[in-house]
């Protein structure tokens, strides 16, 4: 394979030969579905709220504000649909099932997309938990957990909290174990998520990155695309799908 060629081309081809893929997403692929992303002139960081109410402390310090803010982006996810690059990696796990979805987003789009296993490092809004007697199924009224009374909060990794180890270890197994690993809408910059392109390197994998703007790990990566997952996704895998894919 010569790396020369066209972009698209070789990210195609490198697809076609990959036994195992491991796809990493960031907010970039839930922008077309109303999600904000979080850097962006007008995305989440830019908001008061958004870092007011994202630290794991604050449900104490204002569990008033805590929850009617977390109660308003979860209405917002809910009423949000897959867009075709959420549904282009439902059907890439169809063509190949080997292939594991990691992702940064809380929204919970890749399963609503028929996406199956994706790991959610940082949790998903879709999900809520009680602290205080460790509830995780519900029911939940008011934001309160109907076991103990005590207020939920949604199963989502804040500022001042740890990833779940489980998950993690997950995702770092998949990145060692792959031939092909890509990147799309993330900046990759948040650690400890920010280590798996690196893992999938060090082993052998090749490094596909897919996103609006430049990344530092653009200088590793065998096929860089630049444009939105929405309209890069499914030309991937059209090529993919094509009568000449290697399966």
């Amino acid at each position: 394979m010569t790396e020369s060629r066209e972009p698209l081309a070789t990210a195609i081809e490198l697809l076609c030969e990959a036994r195992r893929i491991v796809v990493f997403s960031g907010a970039g692929l839930s922008k077309a579905s109303g999600i904000p992303t979080y850097r962006d002139a007008d995305g989440l960081w830019m908001n008061q709220s958004a870092l007011q109410y994202s630290h794991a402390d604050d449900l104490q310090r204002d569990p008033a504000g805590f929850s009617r803010f977390w109660s308003q982006r979860l209405s917002a996810v809910e009423g949000a649909r897959p867009n075709p690059g959420h549904l282009a990696l439902a059907q890439l796990q169809r063509l190949r099932p080997a292939t594991r979805l990691v992702t940064q987003n809380v929204d919970g789009l890749l399963t609503v997309a028929g996406c199956l296993d994706v790991l959610e490092l940082h949790g998903s809004l879709r999900r809520w938990r009680c602290d205080h007697c460790g509830n995780r199924r519900g029911p939940w009224l008011l934001n309160r957990c109907k076991r103990c009374g005590s207020r939920a909060r949604p199963d989502v990794v804040m500022f001042g909290e740890m990833l779940n180890e489980g998950v993690l270890l997950d995702a770092r197994t998949a990145a060692q174990e792959c031939d092909v690993f890509i990147v799309v809408g993330s900046t990759a910059v948040v650690y400890p998520a920010a280590d798996l392109p690196m893992e999938a390197l060090s082993t052998g994998g090749r490094l596909i990155t897919l996103n609006m703007e430049p990344l530092h790990l653009d200088t590793s990566a065998s096929a860089v695309l630049r444009g939105a997952s929405e309209d890069l996704l499914p030309r991937l895998l059209a090529g993919l799908a094509s009568p000449g894919a290697t399966p």
